[in-house]
């Protein structure tokens, strides 16, 4: 149980850092061979896919700050079992390129070892995103 708390207050402290644009705390604390997922779609968001490593955790990243400024990232909910830790977050972004705002609740699964991130897996509604971004019509996201 104290690895569990530890793992969920590493967590805030890390997230709470990268709201801010400082990445050192969670680069510090990933594993070399940590592998980051995000269910989102590369032709529909440059950063969807799977990255590995901390040049591809880098990478990631790097994608998501170039389509997103992140205005709000609250985490709502955070519990965790042994070294799983999920995480339900309220964000708010701002497109870089067309200014557009986008509300999103997201969802990601952290699995630790021995006290690192060693892989973190990202669920969000890419749809209800698409459409908030007018990237695509309520009769495409119907289909």
């Amino acid at each position: 149980m104290a690895q569990e708390s530890a793992n969920q207050t590493t967590l805030r402290r890390v997230m709470r850092a990268y709201t801010k644009g400082d990445l050192a705390p969670l680069m510090d604390i990933v594993t070399d061979d940590v592998v980051w997922d995000s269910n989102a779609q590369p032709s529909q968001f440059r950063f969807g896919g799977r990255y590995v490593g901390q040049y591809g955790l880098k990478e990631a990243l790097s994608l998501i700050a170039s389509e997103f400024l992140i205005s709000r990232y609250d985490i709502t909910e955070l519990t965790g079992d042994g070294d799983v830790v999920w995480a339900m977050s309220d964000v708010e972004v701002i497109e870089r390129h067309g200014s557009k705002k986008a509300r999103i609740k997201l969802v990601n699964r952290w699995q630790f070892c021995d006290g690192k991130i060693a892989s973190c897996t990202e669920f969000f509604d890419t749809a209800g995103t698409l459409l908030q971004l007018d990237r695509i019509t309520t009769r495409a996201a119907q289909a």
